[in-house]
């Protein structure tokens, strides 16, 4: 990871410096120097293979990303085809990013200025990863967007805020990509690898010249929730600055563009789906845009066979009814726990309650599945069916993250209290592996 001394190169940023070494050249900026004073590489020395390979076995004075540079790398002119491109494929976004009497979004992202540390970075970042591009592109839309309708005429913020959307993720170049595959099962050591690359980002940008601590500390909130269930820090209330809160619903929407069938629907009921997430102002911004956004004959055909649905509504059923049966047993641990547990329990609470209640709120535990299922096959009605599927993915990934976090929370916990945490998960039938497992079906 990114330290304040001397720096361990890591292995998994280099392999991504060396495939851009492939199609850029990458120049030394300032010499590379090992902490213990030898010269490792010169001002001006292009990087290939063998040189990255030495530096493997020093530790280093400075952290390798500030002494080297990406000669061509990625301009902000190159963002505006595809924020383009983007808008021209996905509904939600071209709803979310409506200019108004403000210039497109794309053309507003090509005037950025990226200083060359930083056009280097956003190239490591995105060499050879055409979705990772994509992705960044979109949040920096989406995080413009929201910010005009939220902080109107506050031009600085907003120049912040699409910057941040650009480098939101770039703590994922310290990660094993591994580990960021959808889907890969992770143990608590990798997920706590994964938990810290908000606060990774943050350390790179920070001193980064165009970046700086302005975007460094919105980098950081990216993954946090206004209910403290988010990370690495698990700040809450007030300490979620709107600007982080902007960048996180960003990030959340894009996820939704990126992996949902009806993203719209979904949008729609933001302020119905992630109460106690976001301040009631985002979700009503969210919303509303979305709402104002005609419905699509490709969403609607996109709704999954009703024989896939029960399945998933059953667990969903099975999940809940585990909660009321542990309720009494959370709320004895509450009354007996040291403070750092009970906020870390009484977090999951509240979390759990507003699943709960989403899940009461359009009937799930008012029917068995066959027969809710049957009604909405009678009404014929694609629309409300993807409202209902909408809410029923919601869910499930709300239960897997909650499943993540605790385990994660455990991870810091005395042998003791973590072993409490397993005993909860155990009552709750539940584990981060199979939560994924479940969504992924």
């Amino acid at each position: 990871m990114h330290t304040e001394t001397a720096d361990n190169v890591n292995p998994h940023y280099l392999s991504h410096l060396l495939a851009v070494a492939h199609a850029h050249e990458v120049v030394v900026t300032e010499d590379i120097v090992a902490a213990n004073g030898i010269p490792l590489l010169i001002k001006g020395t292009r990087i290939d293979g063998a040189a990255l390979d030495r530096l493997l076995l020093h530790q280093l004075r400075k952290p390798l990303e500030d002494c080297v540079q990406v000669l061509g790398g990625l301009q902000a002119s190159a963002l505006a085809p595809m924020g383009r491109a983007l808008l021209e494929d996905h509904p939600l976004l071209r709803a979310l990013c409506t200019p108004g009497a403000a210039r497109p979004a794309p053309e507003s992202l090509a005037t950025l200025t990226l200083t060359l540390p930083m056009q280097s970075m956003l190239t490591v970042y995105t060499q050879g990863r055409h979705d990772r591009l994509a992705h960044v592109v979109g949040v920096a839309m989406l995080a413009l967007s929201l910010a005009r309708r939220l902080l109107p005429g506050e031009v600085d913020r907003h120049r912040v805020l699409a910057i941040a959307g650009l480098f939101h993720d770039v703590g994922e170049l310290y990660i094993d990509p591994a580990y960021l595959q959808r889907g890969t099962p992770l143990d608590d050591t990798q997920w706590q690898q994964f938990l810290q690359h908000p606060l990774v980002g943050y350390r790179m940008l920070r001193n980064m010249p165009g970046a700086g601590l302005a975007v460094a500390n919105v980098v950081l909130l990216h993954h946090e929730r206004l209910d403290g269930f988010g990370y690495p820090r698990s700040v809450s209330g007030s300490a979620f600055k709107l600007d982080g809160q902007i960048l996180a619903a960003a990030e959340w929407l894009m996820a939704i563009v990126e992996s949902d069938p009806a993203p719209l629907t979904r949008a729609r009921m933001a302020d119905r789906l992630v109460p106690g997430e976001f301040s009631p102002p985002v979700l009503a911004a969210i919303a509303t845009l979305a709402r104002a956004a005609p419905d699509t004959l490709v969403e609607l055909a996109s709704a999954a066979p009703l024989q896939e649905a029960a399945p998933r509504i059953v667990r969903l059923a099975e999940k809940m009814r585990h909660f009321r049966e542990a309720r009494d047993w959370i709320d004895a641990r509450l009354n007996e726990a040291t403070p750092p547990m009970r906020q870390m329990l009484e977090a999951g609470l509240q979390r759990m309650l507003r699943i709960q209640s989403s899940f009461s709120s359009i009937g799930l535990d008012a029917f068995n599945p066959e027969q809710l299922l049957a009604d909405l096959a009678t009404l014929h009605d694609a629309g409300v069916y993807m409202e209902v599927m909408s809410m029923v993915g919601e869910l499930e990934w709300r239960l897997r993250e909650l499943a993540r976090k605790q385990k994660a929370y455990a991870y810091l916990l005395p042998p003791q209290e973590r072993a409490l945490v397993n005993d909860l998960a155990a009552r709750l039938r539940w584990s981060p592996q199979a939560e994924e497992a479940a969504v992924t079906a």
